[in-house]
């Protein structure tokens, strides 16, 4: 965020996380002849196999089945692919940016099914990098008190990750804010600066290897990388918001004022790694014009960013039904308000302000492949920044939000509103 103001903190990006947790599902596949594999690959196991439900075997059995009948219920495997069809399809609404739809469901698929480990320990993981670490903790001993059986892979995981949520807790509460001393890091391209309850060159050599990540997602984003070291200071929790609460109008986890100011846990993760990608982003842009303006694709630009370093590669269908309801109730902030930045603007104005900056990025980029990258080095060239802008999409402002607000009303034509009203943003 820069330093006139970004959003609190995102719902963190769980899309790398989610998307290697859970294994296969497993399947029965039978053949003709009656012969049976239970297999968790999406292959079949022999030639001529079907995949079948369990409820199709006795069929295929002509009848006859072997052994003691199963007692249907939670433990059934008919139940458990319905339980576990379920955890995938919060999984994937996670992954699509439907946060709010799939918490819901993991909520109520840990309340109904104690027992099984999957939906809670998603769950951990969604409301840690949401920030809410209390939160993660209890449920995380909730699903380690349970008895469920956790795979050995599982476990180690979880173990390691209650260790690190009761660091975390303890870092945001402030244990030791009142001790305040400085370690440093410093590679060719940055100067990096730490709190000293990180400990240890170590932790910086980690910092280091994820700028450097950054530097390069960045250049193969919009061909550019800064040419001077850039200055990077990172914080626990509680000593930024005991030295920058004061300076925003809202929670904040990061900004861009000539130096990156960011939170950091003591392991550094991927949500690190998205962070540092959004206000390298800010430094670039700066470095190329030489101000925040214009703050909408500023904040466009380094917000669809960070959401790419998390896994989120489009504006998600609930986001643009956000825009197409802020169009019908008037609530729609015009693009030329937001160039100067985004003050005066709070919580759900705000949050608007960024979406709106998010969206018109990604149409412009759909459009015109490469067309940011491209405004960012003609502005970095000396070209004032409508003039460039004019010169890669032939639009100004105005012709540019007018397109915007078309590509949202195209995505929820007349006919489709209907089923579509039902739903929500989700």
């Amino acid at each position: 965020m820069e330093e006139h103001g970004r959003r609190w903190i995102a719902f963190a990006a769980v899309a790398a996380l989610l998307t290697a947790l859970l294994t296969g599902v497993v399947a029965v596949w039978t053949d003709e002849e009656g012969r049976t594999w239970l297999s968790d690959r999406d292959a079949a196991p022999a030639e001529g196999a079907r995949r079948v439900s369990p409820g199709d075997l006795s069929l295929v059995w002509g009848g006859d089945v072997l052994g003691e009948p199963l007692e249907a219920g939670t433990n059934s495997v008919d139940e458990g692919d319905r339980y576990l069809a379920e955890v995938f399809s919060a999984r994937d609404d996670i992954r699509r940016g439907e946060i709010k739809r799939g918490l819901r469901i993991l909520r109520r698929l840990w309340r109904e099914h104690p027992g099984r480990p999957e939906a809670g320990y998603l769950l951990v993981l969604v409301e840690r990098h949401r920030g809410r670490l209390e939160a993660a903790h209890q449920t995380l001993e909730a699903v380690l008190r349970t008895g469920a059986e956790l795979a050995p892979e599982w476990r180690d995981t979880a173990t390691r990750l209650q260790a690190e949520l009761v660091e975390e807790i303890a870092l945001a509460r402030g244990d030791g804010a009142g001790l305040w001393h400085e370690e440093s890091f410093d590679t060719p391209n940055f100067r990096i600066v730490y709190d000293h309850q990180f400990a240890g060159r170590d932790y910086g050599r980690r910092v280091a290897r994820t700028l450097e990540r950054v530097r390069e997602h960045m250049r193969g984003a919009i061909g550019l990388e800064m040419e001077r070291p850039l200055d990077v200071r990172l914080y626990t929790k509680a000593h930024y918001l005991q030295s920058y609460k004061h300076r925003f109008g809202f929670a904040t986890v990061g900004f861009y004022d000539g130096t990156i100011h960011v939170v950091s846990a003591r392991h550094p993760r991927d949500e690190l790694y998205a962070l540092l990608v959004h206000e390298y982003g800010h430094a670039l842009f700066k470095e190329a014009l030489g101000s925040h303006q214009p703050f909408f694709l500023n904040e466009g630009i380094c917000d669809r960013e960070e959401e790419r370093a998390r896994g989120k590669l489009r504006v998600a269908r609930g986001e643009w039904r956000q825009l197409f309801d802020a169009l019908r109730d008037d609530s729609w902030i015009p693009l030329h308000s937001i160039v100067r930045g985004f003050g005066g603007l709070e919580g759900k104005r705000a949050l608007l302000a960024y979406l709106e900056s998010r969206a018109v990025v990604e149409m412009i980029e759909e459009r015109w492949p490469g067309a940011t990258g491209r405004w960012l080095r003609r502005c970095a060239a000396g070209a004032a920044w409508e003039d460039a802008l004019r010169a890669e999409i032939g639009l100004d402002v105005e012709a540019l939000e007018l397109a915007l607000q078309d590509e949202v009303r195209s995505r929820f034509p007349p006919d489709a509103l209907s089923s579509d009203l039902g739903g929500g943003a989700g």
